[in-house]
């Protein structure tokens, strides 16, 4: 089991969400300037109640996260997989691992991803874990107004690729 970190490092959880790719992935680059990381995947309720999920989906996953693990053991990072509610198996892992930061991509989805992702807000705040998101699609989440959406779309596709 991993101790919990010292005060002077940090120890960031690479929630890995749909994109399940070691390259171009920029929670994971972001990872690599922490003392220590760890990658996880959440298989949450709402997702296999949700009427777009389907067993093939579950399955691809699964193979993915076969493929995942492998890569991530590769660069000397765990993959830890859990069942349950995200807010149950961060304060799970928070408790047993003591992690800092939460480094994630900014997911577009469904009303329940949306709603996940704003009670895991909420839960860093309350914790003390800081929580970035990175975005990697077109979608701009919060816009008060669609001017200069063009402008930042195109700033988002032209960004160069990252490599681990």
């Amino acid at each position: 089991m991993l101790a919990h970190p010292q005060p002077s490092t940090t120890r960031a959880l690479v929630w890995f969400k749909r994109d399940l790719r070691v390259h171009d992935h920029a929670p994971l680059v972001a990872a690599l300037s922490h003392t220590d990381a760890l990658g996880l995947f959440v298989i949450e309720p709402e997702w296999l109640q949700s009427p777009e999920c389907d067993s093939s989906h579950v399955d691809f996953a699964l193979a993915c996260l076969t493929e995942l693990r492998s890569a991530l053991a590769a660069r000397g990072l765990p993959l830890l997989v859990r069942i349950g509610t995200l807010r149950e198996v961060l304060t799970q892992l928070h408790a047993e691992l003591g992690f800092t930061h939460l480094l994630s991509h900014e997911e577009t989805g469904p009303g329940w991803s949306y709603a996940r992702d704003m009670a895991v807000g909420r839960w860093c705040q309350g914790q003390g874990v800081v929580w970035q998101e990175f975005t990697q699609t077109g979608v701009v989440r919060r816009l008060r107004s669609r001017s200069g959406w063009a402008g930042r779309w195109q700033a988002r596709m032209d960004a160069p690729l990252l490599l681990l």
